[in-house]
């Protein structure tokens, strides 16, 4: 199993595997993202099980793919592939070349809005901008941020532009690498020698499961990750969840992931590594909301192990 905390620089990205050892899960220390190393775990995983999961949106909101015509997430992805939107990826630097077959904006900060974004996509109103999985859990969750905007210290769009051309179009094109949950239930994928691929949100682990208090901390601060890494061992032993770890990981977690801010990147692979491994022992459920179209569910994913709500 491997978490990903993914960023738009290589110094952002990091990464926590864990090993099923049959007597229960080994949890290895963040390491820093290595493209070839890892890229190839997921294309070449032998005869194990691998799932990955990507703090990035995997999915686009239905709203939008009504007005473009797509019918897939996974369509999104080959039309990236093979060229066929030139601008799809390619941010509109103003309000007038926003379009359903470019829908990321603003290229630049400065007087944009994100109403800019919702009449240049042709939609009704800024909630048309999220996924179901994107709206806020009433006591877990706030709102994460739309896919397609790209300014501001939530925005998300910039990492998933990167994610999709450098972890999404290399792997689809393999029969063995599965999109969760695109191609199926979690539990009918996975299966020797393939990879599934999958969005998590570390956030929304934050509470549930992991018992975090709402206010009064930050993950830039290293004290303050150190006290939540004392909830999350706590957590461990309190649920039961058969996971070890390994002294470089119980290390990390006891010093707080270092001295400086950017120490939250290697804090949220780790929270988003246990969050998978409660949703593979069937401690959280995967998702998703049951009561979810397939059409809409095709289109817009949804985040493993994120509550109904």
């Amino acid at each position: 199993m491997l978490h990903a905390d993914w960023g738009v620089r290589a110094q952002a990205r990091w990464v926590v595997r864990a090993d099923d050892r049959g007597d229960g899960w080994v949890l290895a220390a963040p390491e820093p993202w290595d493209e070839r190393r890892h890229m190839q775990a997921l294309l070449d995983p032998g005869d194990a099980m691998v799932l990955a999961g990507f703090d990035v949106p995997l999915g686009v909101p239905a709203a939008w793919a009504r007005r473009a015509g797509v019918q897939s997430f996974r369509e999104v992805l080959d039309l990236v592939a093979d060229d066929a939107w030139p601008h799809l990826l390619d941010p509109a630097r103003s309000p007038a070349d926003i379009g359903p077959r470019r829908p990321f904006y603003p290229r630049a900060p400065g007087g944009r809005r994100r109403r800019h974004l919702v009449d240049g996509l042709g939609l009704q109103s800024a909630g048309d901008l999220l996924r179901a999985c994107d709206r806020p859990v009433p006591g877990v969750m706030g709102a994460a941020a739309p896919v397609f905007w790209l300014v501001g210290p939530q925005q998300v769009g910039k990492a998933a532009i990167s994610a999709w051309r450098e972890v999404g179009v290399p792997t689809i094109a393999h029969d063995h690498v599965r999109l969760w949950p695109f191609d199926g239930d979690l539990p009918d994928l996975l299966a020797p020698g393939t990879s599934v691929i999958c969005e998590c949100y570390p956030r929304a682990a934050y509470e549930w499961p992991l018992g975090f208090p709402r206010t009064g901390w930050s993950k830039r601060r290293q004290a303050d990750r150190r006290a939540r890494a004392t909830d999350a061992l706590a957590w461990i032993t309190a649920s039961g969840l058969p996971v070890r770890l390994d002294p470089d990981a119980r290390a990390a977690l006891d010093d707080g992931f270092g001295p400086r801010p950017s120490g939250e990147d290697p804090f949220d692979a780790t929270m988003g590594a246990l969050q998978l491994i409660a949703v593979l022992e069937g401690r959280v459920p995967a998702g998703p909301a049951a009561d979810l179209p397939a059409a809409q569910l095709d289109v817009e994913g949804w985040i493993l192990g994120r509550p109904a709500g």
